[in-house]
């Protein structure tokens, strides 16, 4: 079987789906991305390259449409290449978002098109506005917002199938179109992501070993940014570590925003919580540690006493779920999307997002407990049974190849 992958930034969310796919017989991968991209053993690359550039004067809501559409020009004049030389896929699997899969269908009309249907922006109800802290009102901001989904729409009128990772996600989707959409979550590498009472945490520039023994306080995040309530976590510091003087706080993450914009009167969202919060930090108990290589990252989780996750309505972080699967005990904003994983006191704790001080009373409990939470273990048990990727794999593999799921 052929299976063509499209994202401009792969293997992104396919990363161990396709390391799996490269070991079994029967199938010839090939992924289609924007150059440099990242390489995956057993995976064939076809570069993309622009063909045109934006127009000068174009109408402001256009901007990011016309960037979609070059995109996707650019993914169509590869294709024609490609089936110029006579490789043609069975499955195309790609994300829509940066309108790569626009004119994928009109080039492969039989090919099986899979849809990763990550987000459907809305209005209300969803990220934006959600924290008053950064209210806009802006009509401007909402018709691009709008604008957004049309590439979506466009791959799902396209599609043969279609999937999403949570059912929070898939509830994001206008109501008629949900019932088109799968629930089948990218996977956790659960054999990995484990318990290990004998972990060790090294930061060195500082001299300091962090073990299981240890009140630690662990945070994660893609960017350290609004939309995953760094700015909150960052002003429940002074007084969870004024009221447990062994604390440690590790922070990881990058320092460049993701998913918003740069505070406007600082370089980062980091220097911003810094200039607010540092004269009350202790620079020796909080460690901002940026990106950590996977085994860095994996001793982290794992000498976690609390591990703090916060986000708006919106997309849910793999590091959530890891943390569980190592057998941290996760303290979580009490939002739609980490509802669909974490129920209250069954595999872990639900404070509301905005109140601080049931944050700091929580967190401060659990890191005085001289007892293991048993909180932590059935929070590995739930990953282990829902999320194992070696489980979520053969249900995307059925998915791609039309079996029974």
């Amino acid at each position: 079987m052929k299976i063509l992958f499209v994202h401009q930034n792969f293997p992104a969310q396919f990363g161990q789906l396709v390391k799996q796919l490269a070991l079994q017989p029967g199938y010839e991968l090939l992924a289609m991305m924007q150059p440099p991209g990242r390489k995956v053993e057993g995976v064939g690359v076809v570069a993309y390259k622009f063909l045109n550039t934006p127009a000068d004067h174009g109408h402001l809501l256009l901007g990011e449409m016309e960037a979609k559409v070059l995109r996707a020009e650019a993914v169509a004049e590869a294709a024609y290449r490609l089936k110029a030389k006579g490789w043609n896929p069975d499955v195309i699997i790609g994300h829509p978002g940066w309108g790569e899969l626009l004119f994928v269908r009109d080039i492969w009309p039989t090919a099986r098109l899979v849809v990763y249907c990550e987000y459907y922006y809305r209005a209300e109800g969803q990220d934006l506005n959600f924290d008053k802290e950064f209210e806009e009102a802006d009509i401007r901001l909402i018709q691009r917002m709008k604008l957004k989904n049309t590439v979506m729409l466009t791959a799902l009128a396209d599609a043969d199938v279609a999937y999403t990772p949570t059912e929070w996600q898939r509830q994001t989707f206008p109501e008629h179109l949900r019932d088109a959409i799968h629930v089948i979550h990218d996977g956790i590498d659960t054999e990995y992501f484990k318990p290990n009472p004998k972990a060790s945490f090294q930061i060195a520039n500082k001299g300091i070993t962090l073990s299981q023994g240890d009140e630690v306080i662990t945070y994660a995040a893609r960017s350290l940014e609004p939309v995953r309530g760094f700015h909150q976590f960052m002003r429940l510091l002074p007084e969870i570590l004024s009221q447990r003087p062994n604390a440690h706080v590790v922070i990881m993450g990058a320092k460049e925003a993701s998913y918003g914009p740069e505070p406007k009167d600082c370089n980062n969202w980091q220097d911003r919580a810094l200039a607010e919060l540092g004269h009350q930090l202790d620079p020796q108990r909080v460690h901002f540690t940026g990106f950590l290589n996977r085994e860095q990252y994996q001793q982290v989780l794992q000498v976690s006493k609390v591990h703090v996750y916060m986000t708006y309505p919106f997309l849910l972080s793999w590091s959530m779920l890891e943390a569980m699967s190592c057998g941290a005990l996760v303290i979580a904003s009490d939002t739609g999307p980490v509802r669909d994983v974490i129920e209250h006191n069954k595999n872990g704790l639900l404070v509301p997002f905005f109140d601080t001080k049931a944050w700091v009373k929580t967190i401060v409990k659990e890191l005085k407990a001289k007892k293991k939470n048993p909180l932590r273990e059935k929070a590995r048990q739930f990953i282990n049974e829902n999320y194992a990727y070696s489980d979520c794999i053969k249900k995307l593999q059925n998915l791609y190849e039309n079996k029974k799921l």
